[in-house]
């Protein structure tokens, strides 16, 4: 309810601080009435009611620079890729396989409530999965990441939450090129930023890789991010494995105390909670300290 009162309210960007403000829930008149053209053009192909909601549709606008025929094509695109890939059956599926070897966290919330997920790709062996043939598994399982995400968000608001979106780690701690890395494996990254950036927009208010080796950075400059859309690569930064300084960056410059999160990522915190828990909790989560 809350955030539906937010967006509701006009309100002129620059007389506002930016510090502080959720931009999501932050849009200008001239915007409020291309959120309501696109909502009068789109409504009637939306096939569900989450999809009506001014939360959804504005990311679409934002997306686009609120050009409102570039913004209809690709929300329109974005209903074909779903239904051509049974995108809302996709959490029903039995993924405990892939859950137990890419393993993917929820550890806490940052200071404004946002979720933080952990995806311990250090430990991603994905040679084994394009060896193995189920490279196109491997791409539904990022998809699978990203859905989960999205929905855990919907279930927070509904519950009076103000997440709009979710802070991603990346924990390349273990990282091995010859595992990670290898030729066979580059596209599942080029694919984790593709599908963020074509499918799940603004959904995620920072991409952070930890624990990175000084080699995997040029592997990021050089390959991934020349392909990635515009917002994704403002989304990313890359550090190195000096935990100082990430875990001093995650406090000072997101909001994100890692002394609240889990012994695997140094702190204190309760553990965490997993893919396979998110779903037998029906993908409820809440931030630990607002239970």
């Amino acid at each position: 309810m809350l955030l539906s009162v937010l967006l509701v309210v006009v309100v002129i960007l620059h007389e506002i601080p930016a510090q502080g403000i959720n931009e999501d829930l932050v849009i200008t008149l001239e915007q409020k009435e291309k959120l309501d053209e696109f909502r009068e053009i789109m409504e009637p192909k939306l096939p569900h009611d989450y999809m009506k909601m001014d939360i959804y549709l504005i990311r679409w606008l934002k997306a686009r620079d609120f050009d409102i025929p570039a913004a209809t094509r690709m929300l329109r695109e974005n209903l074909h890729w779903r239904e051509e890939n049974g995108m809302d059956s996709i959490l029903d599926e039995d993924w405990t396989e892939f859950n137990t070897q890419y393993r993917f966290n929820l550890e806490g919330c940052d200071d404004n409530g946002a979720p933080v997920a952990v995806l311990f790709v250090g430990e991603w062996d994905m040679r084994r999965a394009a060896l193995a043939g189920q490279s196109d598994k491997m791409r539904r399982f990022i998809d699978k990441l990203f859905e989960e995400v999205t929905t855990v968000l919907r279930t927070q608001q509904t519950r009076g939450y103000n997440a709009t979106r979710v802070n991603i780690i990346l924990d390349a701690a273990s990282l091995s090129f010859q595992v990670q890395a290898c030729p066979r494996c580059i596209p599942f990254y080029i694919y984790l930023v593709q599908t963020l950036g074509a499918h799940f927009p603004n959904t995620v208010n920072v991409c952070l890789v930890v624990n990175t080796p000084d080699i995997a950075v040029p592997l990021w400059n050089n390959i991934i991010k020349p392909v990635a859309p515009p917002d994704v690569r403002k989304l990313v930064d890359v550090y190195g494995r000096k935990r100082s300084v990430w875990r001093e960056a995650l406090l000072t410059k997101y909001g994100i105390d890692w002394t609240k999160m889990s012994h695997d990522m140094g702190g204190d915190g309760p553990d965490p909670v997993d893919s396979n828990d998110l779903r037998k909790n029906g993908y409820l989560y809440e931030c630990p300290e607002l239970k």
